[in-house]
Protein backbone atom coordinates (compact mmCIF):
# COMPACT_ATOMS: atom_id res chain seq x y z
CA UNK A 1 0.00 0.00 0.00
CA UNK A 2 1.31 3.46 -0.80
CA UNK A 3 0.26 7.05 -0.54
CA UNK A 4 -1.76 6.49 2.61
CA UNK A 5 -3.35 9.64 3.98
CA UNK A 6 -5.32 9.76 7.18
CA UNK A 7 -7.83 12.35 8.21
CA UNK A 8 -10.98 12.82 10.22
CA UNK A 9 -14.48 13.99 9.39
CA UNK A 10 -16.67 15.83 11.87
CA UNK A 11 -20.39 16.35 11.50
CA UNK A 12 -22.38 18.59 13.83
CA UNK A 13 -26.16 18.53 14.20
CA UNK A 14 -28.17 21.15 16.06
CA UNK A 15 -31.23 20.08 18.05
CA UNK A 16 -33.89 22.54 19.13
CA UNK A 17 -34.87 20.55 22.22
CA UNK A 18 -34.56 17.23 24.00
CA UNK A 19 -37.66 15.94 22.19
CA UNK A 20 -36.10 16.89 18.84
CA UNK A 21 -33.08 14.73 19.79
CA UNK A 22 -35.10 11.83 21.29
CA UNK A 23 -37.73 11.39 18.54
CA UNK A 24 -35.49 9.63 15.94
CA UNK A 25 -34.63 6.87 18.45
CA UNK A 26 -38.31 5.90 18.53
CA UNK A 27 -38.22 5.05 14.80
CA UNK A 28 -36.12 1.93 15.44
CA UNK A 29 -33.50 2.86 12.83
CA UNK A 30 -29.85 1.85 13.32
CA UNK A 31 -28.31 0.12 16.32
CA UNK A 32 -29.46 2.74 18.85
CA UNK A 33 -33.00 2.89 17.48
CA UNK A 34 -33.17 -0.91 17.40
CA UNK A 35 -32.11 -1.03 21.02
CA UNK A 36 -34.73 1.52 22.08
CA UNK A 37 -37.46 -0.29 20.12
CA UNK A 38 -36.73 -3.56 21.98
CA UNK A 39 -37.12 -1.98 25.41
CA UNK A 40 -40.30 -2.42 27.42
CA UNK A 41 -42.45 0.65 27.96
CA UNK A 42 -41.03 1.08 31.49
CA UNK A 43 -37.43 0.59 30.34
CA UNK A 44 -37.91 3.09 27.52
CA UNK A 45 -39.39 5.62 29.96
CA UNK A 46 -36.43 5.13 32.33
CA UNK A 47 -33.94 5.57 29.48
CA UNK A 48 -35.74 8.69 28.29
CA UNK A 49 -35.72 10.17 31.80
CA UNK A 50 -31.99 9.46 32.24
CA UNK A 51 -31.14 10.95 28.84
CA UNK A 52 -33.21 14.04 29.66
CA UNK A 53 -31.04 14.50 32.77
CA UNK A 54 -27.86 14.39 30.67
CA UNK A 55 -28.89 16.48 27.66
CA UNK A 56 -28.79 20.28 28.07
CA UNK A 57 -32.04 22.23 28.28
CA UNK A 58 -32.93 24.29 25.20
CA UNK A 59 -31.14 23.96 21.88
CA UNK A 60 -27.79 22.16 21.71
CA UNK A 61 -25.32 20.68 19.23
CA UNK A 62 -24.06 17.11 18.95
CA UNK A 63 -20.87 16.38 17.02
CA UNK A 64 -19.67 13.03 15.68
CA UNK A 65 -16.13 12.26 14.59
CA UNK A 66 -15.05 9.55 12.12
CA UNK A 67 -11.47 8.65 11.27
CA UNK A 68 -10.79 7.93 7.61
CA UNK A 69 -7.89 6.81 5.44
CA UNK A 70 -7.15 6.75 1.74
CA UNK A 71 -4.42 4.87 -0.09
CA UNK A 72 -3.45 2.90 -3.19
CA UNK A 73 -3.17 -0.90 -3.20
Amino acid sequence: MSGVESSSLTVTRQYESFDDWWQPYLLGVGPAGGYVSRLSTDERAALRARCAELVPAGSFDVSALAWCARGVV
